[in-house]
């Protein structure tokens, strides 16, 4: 019924809120930027040398392609396994329908911030430009990429070709034993727990697990992009504890 609802009602609800946007300078300039980015070519790539964006979404739902929107993103970029050198990023993005009670309760946003923030096209602006030249990571990286591609896609951008590193099935593959959700894995690693569902909070204890994580990895003599990716392959697949 969600489905149907979607398509029939609020899609093209979405579309004539967003046409206005399409024919903008904005719009045109994350078009030709994405268009020319070189296909990523990383797999020799030293992990300890590689530039890394670990981010995090918060959403109004779990299922994009019903209509579920983004309502902030948040970032941090890291330098390898230099933890010194770090920038962050956060963005509040307005959303073109309203947002339900529970989604602002479990978040901590307000309707004010949410009306005053930029909308999607341009805090994607912002965070594409940030983590140019980087790896993606994110926890699950499943989950935000389809959400990021998807509301890519709603707003007539092309899609990202990205390289993408997920940090769930990197502790997938190290500790097949444990829970691999966040929490359990920072109280794992005794890493100090900041008020969840804060898109920059999550991003910042999922950085600081990454960095554990690649530690590990490394230590297991995987030493390039194209290693990891080939070490990670048969876990993609497995299902989370």
């Amino acid at each position: 019924m969600q489905i149907l609802k979607y398509i029939f009602i609020e899609k093209p609800i979405y579309y004539y809120k967003i046409r206005p946007f399409l024919t903008t300078e904005t719009h045109q300039k994350i078009t030709d930027q994405i268009h020319s980015m070189p296909s990523p070519n990383i797999q020799q790539s030293k992990l300890s040398e590689l530039d890394y964006t670990i981010f995090d979404l918060e959403t109004t739902g779990f299922i994009p392609e019903i209509g579920h929107e983004i309502i902030s993103v948040g970032a941090i970029r890291l330098n390898g396994l230099d933890a010194c050198h770090r920038k962050t990023f956060y963005s509040v993005v307005q959303p073109l329908r309203p947002v339900g009670k529970q989604t602002l309760n479990l978040t901590g946003l307000t309707r004010t911030q949410l009306a005053e923030a930029p909308l999607f096209m341009d805090a994607f602006q912002d965070f594409f430009d940030f983590c140019q030249g980087s790896v993606l990571v994110a926890h699950p990286a499943k989950f935000d990429m389809r959400f990021l591609q998807t509301m890519l896609k709603r707003w007539k951008l092309p899609a990202l070709n990205v390289p993408v590193i997920d940090s769930q099935v990197m502790a997938r593959h190290l500790f097949p034993e444990v829970k691999h959700q966040l929490d359990p894995l920072l109280k794992r690693f005794n890493i100090d727990k900041r008020e969840r569902h804060h898109a920059l909070n999550d991003a910042v204890m999922t950085a600081e697990l990454f960095s554990h994580l690649l530690q590990l990895i490394i230590e297991e003599n995987v030493q390039t992009f194209g290693e990891l990716k080939n070490t990670l392959e048969p876990h993609k697949k497995a299902r989370s504890h």
